[in-house]
């Protein structure tokens, strides 16, 4: 037993430490074709992270745990909405795909949401910060260099500025490359750094009002005591910058203003005071040259409209976006085929009002349960409103990851203990 509980030590922190990787082998079945084109979002793929979590689940399992009940009900609930869309769906086997993701994930949320504090706080964040310094230490070289450094082994696809579609920055007639680390575009990058940076400062917070910082050495000893919390925060913040995510960074000033105190919050606007040029070229740019990605968005949000009036109840199918929308031809050079860049549009039109609800169910439990925790709940109003721009937390492997250790931990036995920890330090 004492070797089981080792290894399943050893394998959560090397599924949190791999999260933000996408190292994969891709298969192409004929349902990943879309006119003659291999589409990502159809394929098949094992990836090494799902090894990583499929050992952790199998440990786990065989130490006979105690299941949280609330948690499994809610994910086996919105497991079934999403899979009666996929009775008469188009595509059969792209819904597959993406339905076999849905339940590893929702397996980690699970077994997150089953863990007890002492148990978790001890090892979650660690290898999430040691992600952070390794991420953020390959998209600033990817940044600097103008194109990727080789690290295939995590995933790192191989591009350059030069490449066709690449995320550019145009500044004072000079182009910079977007950094995409191991992620598969700069916006998602950019929202790990933000959303765990927040579930740093969440811990953090906990533990200064519960007195547990001197009893977790793990975490305090060797990341605040030694100032590495400092370096990790510094160098989230500095990728957040060299994305040029729009709405992450408007999303993380946001976020960051509500949890500063004033000093923080001067030093906050002086800051975007300095980097004024730079942030109003990013977004000024929407109205002139980068106006496509507005009208992309645009076309695809009443594509997904339509798609939804055409089967409002069971929706299209899981996964059948981008199948149902491929005959729209939307601005721009070449045929765009991608998910509507919205998540709950997005949920409408796969999978209909029933998938809808499911979605809404899963999202929401946790969201109401925890109102009282501001940062956790602040960590959910980012998820959504950026849910609201782009598709990634239900369509890219480190976009569901992230939403699932979200949910996960918002359910967890920790934070109802945290809950009642907050409860009795907070004075009379």
């Amino acid at each position: 037993m004492l070797k089981l509980q080792k290894l399943e030590q050893i394998l959560l922190f090397l599924t949190l430490l791999f999260l933000p990787t996408q190292l994969g082998k891709h298969f192409w079945p004929e349902f990943s074709f879309i006119y003659s084109l291999p589409i990502d979002y159809l394929s098949p793929t094992l990836y090494f992270w799902d090894l990583l979590v499929v050992g952790l689940l199998i440990i786990w399992i065989l130490r006979r745990p105690k299941i949280n009940r609330l948690a499994l009900n809610l994910l086996l609930i919105f497991l079934l909405t999403q899979t009666v869309s996929l009775v008469g769906a188009e595509n059969f086997g792209a819904g597959l795909v993406r339905l076999e993701q849905y339940i590893l994930v929702g397996g980690l949320g699970v077994y997150i949401a089953s863990a007890k504090w002492e148990a978790l706080s001890a090892k979650l964040y660690l290898p999430l910060s040691l992600a952070i310094l390794g991420e953020s230490g390959l998209a600033i070289a990817q940044f600097l260099k103008g194109g990727t450094i080789g690290l295939w082994i995590l995933g790192e696809r191989t591009f350059s500025i030069s490449t066709p579609a690449i995320a550019k920055f145009d500044f004072q007639g000079i182009q910079f490359l977007r950094p995409y680390g191991t992620f598969p575009h700069p916006n998602v990058l950019a929202a790990f750094m933000v959303i765990v940076i927040l579930l740093l400062l969440f811990r953090r917070r906990l533990a200064s009002r519960s007195g547990q910082e001197s009893n977790n050495k793990l975490f305090y000893g060797s990341l605040i005591r030694s100032g590495m919390t400092g370096v990790v925060m510094f160098l989230a913040g500095l990728t957040t910058l060299v994305t040029f995510s729009r709405t992450v960074m408007l999303a993380g000033v946001v976020a960051a203003f509500i949890l500063l105190n004033s000093k923080g919050r001067f030093l906050l606007l002086l800051g975007i005071v300095l980097l004024l040029p730079i942030l109003y070229a990013r977004f000024s740019s929407l109205l002139n040259f980068d106006n496509l990605t507005l009208l992309r968005r645009e076309e695809l949000s009443l594509t997904a409209f339509s798609i939804w009036q055409s089967s409002p109840i069971f929706g299209v199918g899981l996964n059948n976006f981008i199948p149902a929308a491929s005959n729209e031809l939307l601005s721009g050079p070449s045929r765009f085929l991608q998910p509507v860049h919205n998540i709950f549009l997005l949920s409408l039109a796969e999978t209909g009002v029933l998938g809808f609800l499911g979605l809404l169910g899963l999202l929401g439990y946790p969201i109401i349960m925890l109102f009282k925790l501001r940062t956790i709940l602040l960590i959910w109003g980012v998820i959504i409103f950026l849910g609201l721009f782009d598709h990634y937390f239900l369509t890219l492997p480190q976009g569901y990851r992230l939403l699932f250790l979200i949910w996960g931990l918002s359910l967890s036995r920790s934070v109802k203990q945290a809950m009642l920890e907050l409860k009795n330090a907070s004075p009379s």
